[in-house]
C-alpha cells in the first residue's frame, strides 16, 4: 500500500508526542514493506528526502512565523498565526504537489495544529481516502488542550466554537477516524464531529511506543523511602500545583519526589511551596534512566489528556502509576486505588500515603502493564492502522461504485 502521512511537524522538528508517534508509525509501516511518505510543515520547502525508509516532503509553513518560534512571539503575532493557519493556501498548494508526486492510496492526517482544515476536502477532491488520527483537541480548542488559565474547560468557549467552525465543516470529507483514546473521540462527537463516519470506521488505536533498553532497576532496600517521580512539563495543567499541594499533606518521613522536566514559567514559583520537603528538581532527564530510578510515577493532569504517553512508558519499564481519572490516563490505568479525581490534592496525597505506608503494594500497580505494552507495541499498532486503511479504502470504493451506478446515496438525503 502507498501511505502518505500528513503531520503538522516531523522530527527532527517537533513540539510534542504527536510527531514522535507519526515517526514511529511511518517507520514501522515502511519496515513492513509498504511505500510510506510524510508531508509536513517545516522551516523551508525542501525536495523529498529518504529518512529511515520514509520519503519526507517538507512543505515550508506559509504562516507569519514557524511554530517553533512561538515562545518568542507576542500576543498579536500569535493571533495572526492562528488566523493564518486556518487559511493557509501555501500548505494546500504544497500538499497537492506531494500527493501528485507520491500518488498515495490513502492519506493519514494527524494533528492539524499548524495546517488548515481545508486539507480534508482537498484530498477528497483529489480522490484520495482520508483517515484522520485524533491526537488532541486541535479541532475544538484554540490551544488544543481544552484548558484556560491553568484550569480544565467544561466545554467550548465562544472563541473556540468560532475557531472550530472551519474544522467542523471540512471534517465531513474524512473517511475514517483513529483516536488515541475513547474519551477524546466522545468529546469530538459531542461537538458534532465525525457523525458521517460509520461506527466501524471509528477505532481506538493507542500510540506506538518503541521499547527502550532493558530496564536497569535496583531492588528497593528494606526501609528505604519510596521514590515518587514526575516527568514532563512543570505547569498547572499538568497538575504540578496539585502534586506539590499533595506533598505537603504527606508524612514527614518515608518518601521523596524527583521532578524531571522544564517549568514553562520558571521554577521559582514551585520552589517556595516545596521548601523543606524531600523534593528535587532535576531539569531535563533521560526518560528510561529516570523511570528506572523511581518506584512510582505520578501523572496528575487536570485536563483530559488524550493518551498520556508517560503512563505507557512507565508501565513499559515496570513502574506503577498514580494518575487522574480523566481522559486517556484513566483509560490506561483503569478503575481502582491508582486513580484519583483531577484537581483533588487530598485524594492524591491519600493515594501516595497508602504506598508510603505499605510499599509492597507497588507490585499491584502493574496489573495492566502487559495490556498497555501489548496495545502500544509498534508492530501491533501498525497492523491496526493497516486494517483501518483497508476498510476505509473498501468503503470509499464501494461508495464510488454506488455513485456511478446512478442510485441515490444516503448522503444525498442528509441536510
Amino acid at each position: 500500500m502507498r501511505i502518505l502521512h500528513l503531520s503538522s511537524l516531523y522530527p527532527p522538528e517537533q513540539v510534542g508526542g504527536a510527531e514522535l508517534m507519526v515517526e514511529t508509525l511511518a517507520r514501522t509501516q515502511a519496515g513492513l514493506g509498504h511505500a510510506v511518505a510524510v508531508a509536513c510543515a517545516s522551516r523551508q520547502v525542501e525536495a523529498p528526502v529518504r529518512q529511515d525508509g520514509v520519503a519526507v516532503y517538507r512543505m515550508g509553513y506559509g504562516t507569519p512565523f514557524h511554530i517553533l518560534d512561538w515562545p518568542q512571539r507576542g500576543r498579536l503575532d500569535r493571533l495572526r498565526y492562528k488566523l493564518a493557519a486556518q487559511w493557509n493556501r501555501h500548505s494546500l498548494v504544497q500538499l497537492s504537489q506531494a500527493v501528485r508526486d507520491f500518488e498515495p492510496d490513502l492519506v493519514n492526517t494527524h494533528s492539524l495544529s499548524e495546517l488548515p482544515p481545508a486539507v480534508w476536502p482537498l484530498l477528497r477532491r483529489l480522490g484520495v481516502p482520508v483517515v484522520h488520527t485524533l491526537h488532541d483537541f486541535t479541532s475544538l480548542c484554540t490551544n488544543g488542550a481544552m484548558t484556560r488559565h491553568g484550569q480544565a474547560c467544561a466545554g467550548q468557549h465562544l472563541k473556540c466554537r468560532l475557531y472550530a467552525e472551519p474544522h467542523r465543516r471540512c471534517q465531513r470529507a474524512v473517511s475514517a477516524v483513529a483516536t488515541v483514546g475513547a474519551d477524546l473521540l466522545a468529546r469530538h462527537r459531542a461537538a458534532g464531529f465525525f457523525d458521517a463516519v460509520p461506527a466501524d470506521l471509528q477505532r481506538v488505536i493507542w500510540n506506538p511506543i518503541e521499547p527502550g533498553l532493558p530496564a536497569n532497576r535496583r531492588p528497593r532496600a528494606p526501609g528505604a523511602p519510596v521514590t515518587f517521580g514526575f516527568l514532563g512539563r512543570i505547569e498547572a495543567s499538568k497538575g504540578a500545583d496539585i502534586l506539590f499541594d499533595a506533598c505537603r499533606l504527606l508524612p514527614a518521613q518515608g518518601w521523596r519526589l524527583a521532578v524531571a522536566g522544564r517549568a514553562v514559567d520558571g521554577l521559582d514559583r514551585y520552589r517556595a511551596p516545596t521548601e523543606g520537603l524531600p523534593v528535587s528538581f532535576l531539569g531535563h532527564a533521560e526518560r528510561d534512566a529516570f523511570l528506572d530510578g523511581v518506584d512510582c510515577l505520578v501523572v496528575p493532569p487536570i485536563w483530559p489528556e488524550p493518551f498520556g504517553r508517560t503512563v505507557a512508558e512507565a508501565y513499559g519499564r515496570g513502574v506503577p502509576v498514580i494518575g487522574t481519572a480523566i481522559g486517556g490516563i484513566g483509560e490506561q490505568i483503569g478503575p481502582g486505588p491508582w486513580l484519583v479525581p483531577p484537581g483533588d490534592a487530598p485524594a492524591l496525597a491519600a493515594a501516595m500515603a497508602r504506598i508510603i505506608a505499605e510499599p509492597a503494594c507497588l507490585a499491584d500497580g502493574l496489573a495492566r502493564a502487559a495490556v498497555i505494552r501489548d496495545g502500544t507495541d509498534p508492530a501491533r499498532v501498525a497492523a491496526a492502522y493497516l486494517d483501518l486503511y483497508a476498510a476505509a479504502r473498501a468503503a470509499t470504493q464501494s461508495a464510488t461504485v454506488l455513485a456511478s451506478s446512478g442510485r441515490p446515496q444516503l448522503s444525498e438525503f442528509r441536510p
